[in-house]
């Protein structure tokens, strides 16, 4: 049986974004390989125009990530739905309730479009931008539901990305089709604060391993 994601679009939304600013669908099914039949197993309508990529969370956190143009936003399995802004346009473009920027948080100005995503744990999404820039993404989670999503500064600068997808639980291929494709190795550092700061997780680390990709290189 495959579990398969889709997101649908509506064609009335796009450039009348005062009457109709949430256009796509989020459909989840199953399919059976033999006989062909599908059952809905949810669907969550009012999602923002600009959705461009979606991908499932692990089993653990349950659940799919979508990445718009303009915000991260995670759906669990009882269709609620948490945004993550990247810039100052979700407020305008979506009805999506966007939480405030948590004081000691940056307000960023970043675009999603050309973006690819992979976890590098359960918890821990990395984002790369078109350019190369890596960004990573934490799931805070209260009990087992996610309350938020946290993005911290970026980690690295990385080859332009056609593709990004976990291959162990250490390296994270990005490959590239205008420059070299490349192996980055993926660890979580202790990162030492002042007695008065709040105390957080630090962030998972990237080290880019080079141009080219080496799959033994551990000391790059």
């Amino acid at each position: 049986m495959l579990y398969i994601y889709c997101v649908a679009f509506s064609n009335d939304g796009c450039s009348r974004l005062k009457e109709y600013k949430d256009t796509a669908k989020l459909i989840i099914f199953t399919m059976t390989v033999i006989t062909h039949k599908y059952s809905v197993i949810t669907a969550v309508e009012g999602l923002p125009h600009d959705c461009v990529n979606l991908l499932p969370c692990a089993s653990t956190l349950g659940g799919v990530v979508i990445l718009t143009g303009n915000s991260i936003v995670y759906v669990d399995s009882t269709s609620r739905r948490v945004a993550l802004p990247v810039n100052g346009w979700p407020s305008r473009v979506s009805d999506l309730p966007i939480p405030p920027v948590p004081p000691g948080e940056e307000t960023r100005s970043l675009n999603l479009e050309g973006a690819h995503a992979s976890f590098v744990d359960d918890r821990t999404l990395f984002v790369v931008l078109k350019d190369g820039t890596v960004y990573p993404v934490e799931f805070v989670v209260d009990g087992k539901t996610v309350s938020r999503l946290t993005m911290a500064a970026a980690l690295a600068q990385t080859t332009i990305p056609a593709v990004v997808e976990r291959v162990s639980e250490e390296h994270l291929f990005i490959g590239s089709t205008v420059g070299p494709s490349v192996l980055l190795k993926t660890t979580r550092v202790e990162e030492g604060v002042d007695s008065d700061a709040e105390l957080t997780s630090a962030p998972e680390a990237v080290v880019d391993v080079g141009e080219s990709m080496d799959m033994d290189d551990d000391d790059g």
